[in-house]
């Protein structure tokens, strides 16, 4: 592939500038290395960067406009770093720039408090044992946080369930949205849909069997169905019910409702609470520790 007068394979821009690459989601601006890989009909474009570029660049795309409370995005920050160093202790070096949990899109508009939330929990990570924790951040609960054996098939011995009397002011803690059968047969290949029913639960209410009546029975979970309608449906917690051609789904919480809720986090800022008492009080069986940096 021709780059200008230059063809290439793989090609490296090393310098200590930012550089400006736009594509289509994120910032442009990117700090350390750019390789760009040539796969024939589209270029692969990977960043070398500092975990704490990466980590600012994420904790910014997790605020809303009006998040000006540190203590609460030294809590995020602390979060998205744990979560980094437990792949990288899984020897698993490149991440992708949009994950469920969060997205990177570059280190351009990084506002000045997430610089310096980011700067002050510099190497603090969330530990278990001694060991990093596979964290995660999601939106709202709808009044308790979820544990991960609940949305994934497995377990985490330090992921447990933390009551969240902090989201009952947010609007996602209670929610209502109405579906389209026609948009629930294009997702799940369906010709039509007679009827629905959930056939059973887990511990937490979160639908494990949802049976689709129609030209064809199918079954799923509301994880499953969640991701498949996302982002119409805020969370995989809610109850279904058909009136004709319109299913009405009553839901709690907004993402996936495993690990730190952002709403909640700035809700025990807004109360005078630390970056250390909110990821605590839902991360209450670790530990924060302070290692020194990768580079």
């Amino acid at each position: 592939m021709e780059m200008g007068n230059v063809t290439f394979e793989t090609y490296r821009i090393e310098d200590g500038i930012p550089k400006f690459i736009k594509t289509e989601y994120d910032t442009g601006y990117f700090s350390g290395d750019i390789i760009l890989n040539n796969l024939g009909t589209y270029i692969f474009i990977q960043n070398v960067v500092d975990e704490e570029d990466y980590i600012a660049s994420c904790v910014q795309n997790l605020l809303e406009k009006d998040d000006t409370l540190k203590e609460h995005v030294k809590a995020l920050s602390v979060a998205v770093r744990t979560y980094i160093y437990h792949l990288l202790a899984n020897r698993i070096f490149i991440i992708p720039d949009s994950l469920p949990q969060w997205q990177y899109r570059g280190i351009g508009y990084l506002d000045r408090i997430v610089q310096e939330a980011v700067k002050e929990t510099k190497g603090e990570i969330l530990t278990y044992l001694g060991y990093p924790i596979y964290s995660h951040v999601t939106y709202c609960t709808g009044g308790y946080t979820v544990p991960y054996e609940e949305i994934y098939f497995d377990s985490l011995e330090y992921s447990v369930v933390v009551e969240d009397p902090f989201a009952s002011s947010s609007p996602y803690y209670r929610w209502t949205k109405k579906l389209s059968t026609t948009l629930l047969c294009e997702k799940l290949g369906l010709q039509r849909i007679d009827s629905v029913k959930v056939q059973n639960r887990t511990v937490h209410l979160i639908p494990d069997t949802i049976v689709f009546f129609g030209n064809k029975v199918l079954k799923t979970r509301g994880v499953i169905l969640y991701r498949a309608l996302a982002p119409a449906l805020p969370s995989p917690l809610f109850d279904i019910a058909q009136n004709n051609d319109t299913l009405i789904f009553n839901g709690q919480g907004k993402g996936l409702l495993v690990g730190l809720p952002v709403w909640s986090s700035r809700v025990m800022a807004e109360s005078g609470k630390t970056y250390r008492d909110i990821l605590k009080y839902f991360y209450p069986v670790t530990e924060i520790l302070k290692i020194d940096s990768l580079q």
